[in-house]
């Protein structure tokens, strides 16, 4: 008989995988499987034998590099208002690697009661390009039931920087999950790791939380210049009035995006993170020798 589960974790050279009944089976591979570089992630769907191998990965609608998932329904990008401060520049480089992932993607502003007028004005800022913005706070009890909602009835992978509070959201959700939590370092400004492995756990079910081990550093070794354009949503109401396709937006001489920006219809912060993320890939492509203008 075989049986059909979700992937929940991978330790150890073990699979845990949870099937419909709720019970989770501790499953190794063999064969093709084991032989073929086709990496089992968690969020797989994959069909177990009675033995607990697993026998086959079911096909995926989509996956992440880093963290290592597959078949997300959205991913929640938690960041602080405050301890830590948030870097713009880094928050960007994380919506753009998930713009490139293609998976819905809600922003969550956590320790809301620690808001500044900076905190506010990122806020507007992103809800004025289209994205959905919440706002939590799990010192007030602020957001939780709203947050609550959005993971209703999907897969949910929780990511961001460490030290923003996301084992803590994961806890007011659902008290039996039971994260560890950990302070901001002082000295860094930056959160200690308590996540340590990318693990599915069950809010209900048909409602999956992933928490995600937190990092400070993505690489965009396979995202291509003209590709990067298009992952910053607010450019594309204004590339119609660029002269030339592609446009790069740097020193074309009629670019309907840097029009915008000068009028303010762009935000300057958000311009420069393309800078600086386009000056990245130009560096990786440099490395193998596709290099580009």
């Amino acid at each position: 008989m075989i049986n059909t589960g979700i992937v929940i974790k991978n330790m150890n050279g073990y699979f845990y995988v949870q099937v419909p009944d709720g019970q989770v089976l501790e499953c190794k591979v063999r064969g093709k499987l084991k032989q073929s570089r086709y990496s089992i992630l968690v969020g797989d769907r994959v069909d177990v034998s009675e033995d607990g191998f697993v026998e086959a990965i079911h096909p995926r609608y989509n996956a992440m590099v880093r963290p290592a998932v597959a078949n997300i329904d959205q991913v929640i990008l938690v960041v602080a208002a405050r301890e830590p401060d948030i870097n713009e520049l880094l928050f960007n480089r994380l919506l753009v690697m998930i713009e490139d992932s293609d998976i819905p993607l809600v922003i969550c502003i956590n320790k809301w009661d620690l808001a500044d007028d900076r905190a506010m004005a990122l806020v507007e800022r992103y809800r004025n390009i289209g994205y959905e913005v919440i706002t939590t706070s799990t010192f007030e009890g602020r957001g939780i039931d709203d947050l609550r909602e959005h993971l209703a009835h999907k897969v949910t992978a929780f990511a961001g920087p460490s030290g923003v509070g996301k084992s803590s959201l994961l806890n007011a959700v659902d008290p039996k999950f039971q994260f560890q939590t950990g302070s901001v370092s002082n000295k860094i400004k930056r959160g200690r790791h308590t996540t340590r492995h990318a693990t599915l756990f069950a809010l209900d079910g048909d409602s999956f939380i992933m928490d995600t081990p937190g990092f400070s550093a993505v690489e965009f070794k396979n995202l291509s210049l003209e590709r990067l354009t298009s992952l910053f949503p607010e450019f594309l109401n204004y590339e119609r009035a660029c002269q030339f396709s592609p446009c790069y937006h740097l020193h074309e001489p009629v670019c309907g995006v840097k029009k915008a920006l000068e009028a303010g219809d762009i935000s300057q912060e958000r311009y420069e993170a393309y800078l600086a993320i386009r000056q990245e890939i130009q560096k990786e492509l440099a490395k193998i020798g596709r290099a580009h203008v």
